[in-house]
């Protein structure tokens, strides 16, 4: 009998981590070649924006915390950088992947990028967004979205990204967490 559980004990092992690994990939973030940075809002080094109330323990797809803007929130928190800061060749694409947690179908809210010639100069480069009521088919459960945007030949490693959510007048909260960026060259 002893020798049948000492049998059993490696197939009931390699089950286990297959379930842990398929629950791994599940939740990974959408990366399309180099991560640049992947927050869960636990910590924010690197990040700021408007205020500290755009990080919230309401509720969050890992760990505690997660970005919220609402009536209180028009933008959240902020990853700003310089593009030769997050890549030493021209970056020709970047994607943005998130875990989003919307109360219904008529949430405005969207993921934005947003490039600017320089942190001294904030004349307009390029700008993206993922809107939120387009992409978001579940509604009170976290849903990750992600795309990838193709940056013009007018970027330049001088221009500074920023990557926030914003309400765009929803009149409830929206939630996004897990959030990364990457860049391909």
């Amino acid at each position: 009998m002893s020798l049948i559980r000492f049998n059993l004990l490696p197939w009931s092992l390699l089950v286990g981590i297959t379930l842990l690994a398929s629950c791994a990939k599940k939740d990974e973030a959408v990366i399309k070649g180099t991560l640049v940075t992947q927050n869960d809002f636990e910590s924010v080094i690197g990040w700021n924006g408007n205020s500290d109330a755009s990080v919230t323990a309401e509720r969050a797809h890992s760990g505690k915390h997660a970005l919220v803007v609402g009536p209180q929130n028009e933008f959240s928190y902020t990853y700003i950088r310089t593009l030769g800061k997050m890549s030493t060749a021209k970056i020709r694409t970047l994607t943005v992947s998130a875990w989003v947690w919307a109360p219904n179908d008529q949430v405005p809210g969207s993921l934005v990028l947003s490039i600017t010639h320089s942190p001294e100069r904030d004349t307009p480069v390029f700008y993206g967004s993922v809107a939120l009521a387009k992409e978001v088919k579940k509604f009170k459960e976290w849903q990750q979205v992600s795309h990838t945007f193709a940056l013009p030949d007018s970027v330049q490693d001088i221009n500074q990204l920023k990557c926030y959510l914003w309400r765009e007048g929803s009149n409830e909260n929206v939630y996004a967490d897990d959030v990364a960026l990457s860049v391909e060259n």
